[in-house]
């Protein structure tokens, strides 16, 4: 007997449907809102844009837009003139059919891509952005895992849509609201970086992260490069001295 399909995430956007469609189909607001910057980034969102364009009509209040090589797809479904439902929906046998607490990366992608989908048209529609993305392991047992070692622990009960004020670990006093919160992940707006967006993630022991881990991802807007550069050189050295790190894009010398 064939399993359900499993609904991964569901957000609600305050966008128009047709709207959130052109977000997930031009490659042009792909880039404004997908994933973190790199040097493959531009050749990545195409492949995006290619995977899951076609296959569907692009009118009416329902709308479905598959993943190409991949068992996933997204569905639209328009609330309103201005609300959009946003799932992103698998098909395929697994063996819990409830994944009740499983750790999946590919999972935790795709939460933080719905965000930064909504964040960019809900906030930022049509704007550029600036990231910077840290991911690591924990080197010992014991070690801080990014939530706690940012000095963020108590952001993590405050509630959804509610401000909050932190001085983080870099340097960098930090307060906005609360704008997302996963099993494994938080997402925070920054009034200090052009009303940006900062989502933290607990990788708890895995096969590879014996530790734990983690990563950040910064969205930054309106910075000019002194002030992007000083960002990027703060948090990455404390991520390096703390962590094992995976990768830290765009990379960052390791003199930074």
């Amino acid at each position: 007997m064939a399993e359900p399909d499993r609904v991964l995430v569901e957000i609600l956007v305050a966008a128009p449907i047709d709207d959130v469609w052109r977000a997930l189909c031009d490659p042009i607001q792909i880039q404004r809102w997908f994933g973190w910057d790199y040097a493959g980034l531009s050749e990545e969102v195409q492949m995006v844009a290619a995977a899951i364009a076609g296959g569907a009509d692009a009118t009416g209040p329902e709308r479905t837009l598959p993943v190409t090589g991949m068992a996933d797809r997204f569905s639209l479904q328009s609330i309103d003139s201005g609300r959009t439902i946003v799932r992103i929906i698998r098909s395929a046998p697994v063996t819990d059919a409830s994944w009740t607490g499983i750790y999946d990366d590919t999972v935790e992608g795709w939460l933080t891509f719905a965000q930064q989908l909504r964040f960019m048209l809900e906030r930022h529609p049509g704007v550029d952005r600036r990231t910077l993305f840290l991911n690591g392991r924990a080197q010992a047992a014991g070690t801080s895992l990014p939530l706690e070692a940012l000095g963020l622990i108590g952001v993590a009960s405050v509630p959804v849509g509610a401000r909050y004020s932190v001085a983080a670990a870099p340097g960098d006093a930090l307060s906005g609201t609360v704008w997302h919160r996963g099993a494994n992940q938080i997402g925070l707006t920054v009034d200090s970086y052009g009303d940006g967006l900062i989502i933290v993630n607990t990788r708890p022991t895995t096969e590879k992260s014996a530790h734990g881990g983690g990563t950040v991802l910064i969205t930054t807007y309106g910075f000019d490069d002194r002030t992007y550069n000083g960002l990027r050189d703060r948090w990455s050295a404390w991520w390096r001295e703390r962590y094992e790190t995976i990768e830290i894009q765009p990379e960052v010398p390791v003199s930074a």
